[in-house]
């Protein structure tokens, strides 16, 4: 087997004129050689590779060619599970998760059960009604190193039902205080995913809320924790929201201001920001490599959704235009799906996730009616 020696005295890797020593040139053309010659590597910023923002290339001696770099470690994952009537730790999540949402697929119709660790494993919010958070024991009892672990619940564990889990990575448990807004929030960000847990106090009137994440979001669910209260869903037009525990499609109406969020704030309205009362808000952009969202219309016959840059294993949809579910397709359990605004089992549909993004089939309203335009978030 031959073996390639790296020699040669030590040099400044930003000296643009040394001709000896390991050259990994980057950023600006100014840096690199003048000349391509084999053997040489660089960091290209204008390629992206495995969720990263750039990509190392080798000089081939005719042309550059990539080296893929490592896999970052995921920061989401979806699951399948069977539940056992008492206590178990799921595994193999390869991440400590911060946002756990788990729905049985088989047996009785049992709520979405959504916990993260800025509320506290202890309170849960259900995104089929629109109940206050419960302080609950027995549903999600930690989160661990490589998943989390489940007391009794029947909405996460009863005896040889089947459930899914959704986990997402935000920043391990560690809330920072927000000053960015007009309103002080709590906050916890994956700025490399996307994806930031916000907790904020009602003020009585209009505000602006700092989210944590290093751009704007496109996707924003807002739940009140402190009373009942329907959830609020922001998605791409922000003259507009939609309700995740209900079936209409977009609602105009001024719940943020009929202002895009910002890299930096949110805004909402009065009736999202009552004096006194607690809310969570769950905010994402896409990320390449790990997360798109977008909107396509509907054909009425088999539709290929692509452009996303990844094979997706989670894909929710949702009618922007009719009155339609909420429906989420896993890789987990392929060829179902479960509805995000009803605490209905898994039901067969045919949905193939492919290679740069997904095809809805003909003739289903939920998904694919003709002129129709549909609303998808989508995990790699």
């Amino acid at each position: 087997m031959a073996t390639t020696k790296v020699s040669g005295e030590l040099v400044d890797l930003n000296e643009a004129t040394s001709e000896s020593g390991l050259k990994i040139p980057t950023g600006t053309n100014n840096n690199r050689p003048a000349t391509d010659v084999a053997g040489m590597v660089r960091n290209n910023t204008n390629e992206a590779s495995e969720g990263s923002a750039s990509c190392e290339e080798y000089y081939s001696g005719a042309a550059w060619k990539k080296i893929n770099n490592v896999a970052l470690p995921p920061d989401f994952k979806n699951i399948a599970f069977t539940g056992n009537g008492g206590t178990q730790s799921i595994t193999g999540i390869g991440f400590k998760p911060d946002f756990v949402w788990i729905k049985s697929t088989s047996g009785n119709t049992y709520s979405h059960v959504w916990t993260d660790s800025t509320r506290g494993v202890n309170s849960q919010i259900y995104s089929n009604d629109s109940t206050a958070a419960t302080n609950l024991v027995n549903n999600v009892t930690s989160f661990d190193a490589d998943g989390f672990s489940l007391g009794s619940g029947l909405g996460s564990n009863a005896n040889g039902a089947n459930y899914l889990a959704f986990c997402w990575k935000a920043n391990g448990g560690t809330t920072s205080s927000n000053t960015d807004g007009s309103t002080t929030s709590t906050v916890q960000a994956n700025q490399s995913l996307g994806f930031s847990i916000v907790k904020y106090t009602g003020t009585g009137s209009s505000a602006s809320i700092g989210h944590g994440l290093s751009s704007a979001p496109e996707i924003i669910i807002l739940k009140k924790l402190t009373g009942s209260s329907d959830w609020l869903a922001g998605a791409l037009d922000w003259t507009k929201y939609l309700e995740p525990n209900g079936t209409p499609p977009f609602r105009t109406a001024n719940v943020w201001q009929d202002t895009a969020p910002t890299s930096s704030v949110f805004t909402v309205i009065n009736s999202s920001n009552t004096n006194g009362e607690d809310y969570i808000a769950y905010c994402f952009h896409s990320a390449s490599g790990y997360s798109k969202f977008g909107t396509y219309v509907g054909t009425g016959s088999s539709n290929s959704i692509t452009g996303l840059g990844f094979q997706p294993s989670w894909v929710l949809i949702k009618s922007t235009t009719t009155t339609e579910n909420w429906p989420i397709f896993s890789s987990s359990i392929a060829d179902n799906y479960i509805e995000v605004n009803t605490g209905a089992t898994a039901q067969s549909f045919t949905f193939p996730f492919d290679s740069d993004g997904f095809t809805v089939p003909a003739s289903s309203g939920m998904t694919n009616g003709n002129g129709v335009t549909y609303l998808y978030l989508a995990f790699k």
